[in-house]
């Protein structure tokens, strides 16, 4: 009986031994990464600065459209005749926040109204588009420099019903960005 008792003891450790034989263990890894916080500002150094202007427009009986490109190019269609000596301008922004990173630009989706001042009368804006300078093209994806910073341009189409009173329009329209 000794001898079964012993036999038994010794597989006991010996299972026991090979139980903590096959525990294994990894060690993982963590990380974090402080940046900047993304900022948004008026480019005041710029013509315009962050107004969106689409310059004088002579009155007319039928409907059509101005559009500033983001390189401050303005073209008509339609009915519209745009006053040649008139100032256009892009609105412009500058973006700061972590070297290189990349970033988004959110323009407004739906049509924003500029209203006559003193009065009620309204036009739609439309189809915005912006133009970072790190990009070099129009897109809503821009990258900062080494310096954190980059810039973009906006543009869009006004939409000029016929016989659209005279006045002066204004409105107002949101730009978000965020880090990608």
């Amino acid at each position: 009986m000794k001898i079964v008792y012993i036999i038994a003891v010794i597989i006991a450790v010996l299972f026991t031994s090979l139980l903590k034989a096959q525990t294994n263990s990894v060690t993982s890894k963590a990380r974090a990464e402080i940046t900047s916080l993304i900022s948004l500002s008026d480019n005041s150094g710029l013509p315009g600065g962050s107004t969106l202007n689409f310059g004088t427009i002579a009155k007319s009986e039928g409907v059509g459209t101005v559009t500033i490109s983001t390189l401050n190019a303005r073209t008509t269609s339609g009915a519209v005749n745009a006053m040649s000596a008139s100032a256009t301008s892009t609105a412009s922004f500058l973006v700061n926040g972590g070297m290189g990173r990349t970033y988004a630009i959110t323009l407004p989706s739906t049509n924003v109204d500029v209203t006559r001042t003193g009065g009620t009368e309204t036009m739609s804006i439309t189809d915005f588009k912006a133009r970072p300078q790190s990009i070099g093209g129009d897109q809503v994806t821009g990258t900062l420099d080494t310096q954190g910073a980059d810039s973009f341009t906006v543009g869009a189409t006004l939409n000029v019903g016929a016989n659209q009173a005279e006045g002066v329009y204004e409105g107002s329209f949101n730009v978000v960005v965020n880090y990608n």
